[in-house]
């Protein structure tokens, strides 16, 4: 599937939504949906905003971009609008007039559904969202180079570190490792020995490394994110330790395996909780969320005891099972023919296991005598 046979494809599921619901056209603001619906364009000069420069008006027959005189040129050459049959609708970078063109092209904004909350058009974000679950063959492609290059580069830095090092300085070892292949690292978790106890989510400090390390790392690739995290540890660990990493595992492999297309994503969270309650962890599900459904967002839902989504055909999760002390997480597709791991190790030590006729090859706790 080349990229406008995958942008043909989405502009059919748009169609149709706005077929069944009355609406007139479609405006996509967001960064995600600009790169979902463009197969891989980029919308986004700040990397740290959910809202793009340019917006795509969509309606059943036509595909038109709105950007001002700064943002126009590039989004039609560098993003290849014009060669995906998008008009551009331009206007002068001091001027407020959007929501004028939305209406001229829709006829009016009140049939017009939006990803956001934009003039008086109907916010539809909930319902464009599940327009992007099922991937499309380019789309697993991209999400299978993003994680082969995510993979290699977070083991590249694990290898790297010493004791010593600062958090500070590992995360700034990322960067350079992924920019080289145009993969944004979007969030970056470094912690050190007793910070890994102490935190879920530990952003980087200066503290330095003595004995232990977990990386944690959120990367996006044509606006696809997947997520990972790895272990280092110096010298032995205590067989406590080793047991409860390898337990950890088992529970992130027990999700996968009971993340099925057309079965509910909660099955996973059920498995999860049997499996802490298994191995003598029953209350850690508590301090952690379990992870969820991704693809151009970290999560598109977190899933809980009461989540009612249904899992797609080649839907993209990502569980994050943690026992404090430990944590595994590698993203993956669901397909019919079983799990298609996106992420995995490549010179980590690796831990082999079966669960429910699933087969796993996952990375072990790296350890550095």
């Amino acid at each position: 599937m080349n990229r406008s046979e995958e942008v043909d494809t989405k502009h059919r599921r748009l169609a149709a939504m706005m077929a069944a619901n009355g609406y007139s056209a479609v405006l996509l603001k967001k960064q995600p949906n600009f790169s979902w619906f463009t197969a891989g364009g980029r919308n986004m000069v700040g990397m740290a905003t959910e809202l793009g420069v340019a917006s795509l008006l969509v309606t059943r027959e036509a595909r038109y971009c709105i950007a001002n005189r700064i943002e126009a040129a590039r989004m039609m050459d560098e993003e290849g609008l014009a060669g995906l049959g998008f008009e551009l609708l331009e206007y002068g970078w001091h001027e407020d007039r959007e929501a004028e063109l939305v209406a001229r092209v829709a006829g009016g904004l009140g049939s017009v559904a939006a990803d956001t909350d934009f003039a008086s058009c109907r916010n539809a974000d909930g319902e464009i969202r599940k327009l992007r679950y099922s991937l499309t063959e380019s789309e697993i492609e991209r999400y299978l180079f993003l994680g082969a290059k995510l993979s290699a580069a977070i083991e590249k830095v694990m290898f790297s570190i010493r004791p010593g090092d600062r958090e500070c300085e590992i995360a700034g070892r990322i960067g350079p490792e992924l920019w080289k292949d145009l993969i944004d690292p979007t969030a970056i978790m470094v912690a050190a020995d007793e910070r890994i106890y102490r935190y879920r989510h530990p952003i980087a400090t200066d503290r330095t490394v003595k004995r232990y390390v977990m990386v944690a790392l959120n990367a996006r690739y044509k606006g696809l994110i997947t997520a990972v995290t790895r272990m280092l540890h110096f010298g032995r660990p205590d067989a406590k330790l080793a047991k409860q990493f390898r337990d950890n595992n088992e529970v992130e492999c027990r999700m996968i395996a009971a993340t099925k297309p057309g079965s509910p994503a909660v099955a996973a969270f059920d498995a999860a909780l049997a499996a802490y309650r298994e191995f003598g962890f029953a209350d850690e599900w508590l301090l952690h969320h379990q992870g969820g459904a991704m693809g151009y967002y970290g999560r598109d839902y977190k899933v809980t005891a009461g989540t009612t989504e249904i899992v797609a055909e080649n839907q993209a999760f990502c569980w994050n099972p943690t026992i404090t002390g430990t944590k595994t997480e590698d993203a993956f597709i669901a397909t019919a023919g079983g799990p298609l791991m996106i992420t995995g190790p490549v010179s980590y030590p690796r831990i082999a296991s079966s669960v429910g006729g699933v087969d796993f090859v996952r990375p072990g706790l790296l350890v550095i005598d």
